[in-house]
């Protein structure tokens, strides 16, 4: 079986290449060992605002939407909030169907077997089943533990995520948050020195449901008694559903590109490192490789290919970078550190900055805020002075 295009994995990436190169004209299969596609969730479904940009989303997938969060440590909180909806609570595992079928619809073929092995010098694509795809290009969009990535001689390193879906009153969340306001459109962050790099995370989806987790280096055993301890301590719930997954960790030194294999989305650990949000930058990314993948089949040149990564990493790289060095920054500090923070973001009236210029998508953004005017300084406790200047440059 020949194509011109042979993706692997129908997650919102592969399923999103695939529909733009259909579009292009070429031919394209789909293939994904899952029967039912979306399943198992293991995505916070949060996405900001700017995903309208980059894709389709049906107004109907749209759980809820969010304009403001509360930011917690052990002693304080902060309340952070935009004059309009910042980003949108959705139905995760409806939007992966919902992007597959419309791959399909626009004509890729879908293939319903496990890649097992590939062949980068021919393209080609050897399936569980023992039949081979034959393609000019292979595009891997497998998701964590990418075996492309793997024979492309990439390392792949990870953290762990783990998710529970709860039912918890809004009086109790209200509570938690020392609000005496009805808040359903606020998402809720917790910063502990346990789960660093990570955080913990609470969203509200609608009619009282929750989606609590966290991701760090932790084991999802461990990660599941720190989720029970929180609950436990703080709410009275009704459990409905749990999940884990995997965040991967971006390594500018790995290939998205080799030969006639490219990488997009989490097998190519196109995430934010902050965050670990990665649907907007893997949607971008199928816009990008998408031309360059046309023209090398086009033109029956694969050295095309090369350009997705250049113009990838000339987007991204340097935004990278910097949330690696807040990464860097947070795992210095303690608990007691959070709270000095927090308490000195709160003397320096800096709720109202964070909501100026706070960007769930470009962290650098706030962070460069603080350094121009001096605030840096301010709020960072004083024997971490050195340090911090030496991460950041100044």
């Amino acid at each position: 079986m020949n194509y011109d295009v042979a993706v692997i994995g129908a997650g919102p990436a592969g399923s999103t290449i695939a529909f733009y190169l259909t579009l292009k004209g070429l031919s394209v299969c789909l293939i994904d060992k899952k029967r039912q596609i979306g399943y198992p969730l293991q995505c916070a479904g949060i996405l900001s605002r700017h995903i309208v940009k980059l894709n389709d989303l049906p107004e109907r997938l749209i759980l809820n939407k969010v304009k403001g969060a509360f930011l917690h440590t052990d002693n304080y909180t902060l309340n952070v909030q935009k004059d309009y909806e910042a980003a949108y609570i959705i139905d995760r595992v409806a939007y992966d169907e919902y992007l597959f079928n419309r791959a399909i619809d626009n004509g890729a073929n879908f293939i319903n077997q496990k890649a097992i092995n590939y062949d980068l010098d021919e393209g080609e694509v050897y399936l569980q089943n023992g039949e081979i795809i034959k393609s000019n290009v292979i595009v891997g969009c497998e998701g964590y533990n990418s075996l492309l990535s793997h024979h492309m001689g990439n390392t792949q390193s990870n953290f762990n995520a783990s998710q529970i879906l709860v039912k918890i009153s809004k009086d109790t969340i209200n509570k938690f948050r020392n609000s005496s306001k009805n808040n359903e459109d606020y998402v809720d962050t917790y910063l502990r020195e346990d789960i660093l790099p990570g955080f913990l995370w609470i969203i509200p989806i609608q009619d009282d449901l929750y989606r609590i987790g966290l991701f760090s280096n932790d084991s999802h055993k461990i990660q599941g008694s720190i989720l029970n301890d929180f609950l436990n301590e703080n709410f009275e719930y009704e459990l409905i559903e749990k999940y884990k997954g995997f965040i991967p960790i971006f390594d500018e030194k790995n290939k998205l590109v080799d030969r006639r294999g490219v990488l997009i989305g989490d097998s190519a650990a196109q995430v934010k490192p902050t965050s670990g949000g990665g649907l907007l930058l893997a949607f971008d990314a199928c816009r990008i490789a998408c031309e360059h993948i046309y023209k090398a089949v086009d033109e029956e040149d694969i050295n095309y290919l090369n350009k997705y990564q250049d113009e990838f990493l000339d987007k991204y790289l340097k935004e990278f970078k910097y949330q690696f060095k807040v990464h860097k920054t947070l795992n210095m500090l303690s608990n007691d550190d959070f709270d000095y923070l927090f308490k000195k973001l709160k003397e320096n009236d800096c709720e109202e900055l964070i909501s100026t210029y706070g960007d769930m998508d470009n962290q650098s953004v706030i962070i460069k805020e603080f350094i121009k005017r001096g605030l840096i300084f301010k709020i960072i406790p004083k024997f971490l002075f050195k340090k911090v200047s030496k991460i950041f440059g100044f």
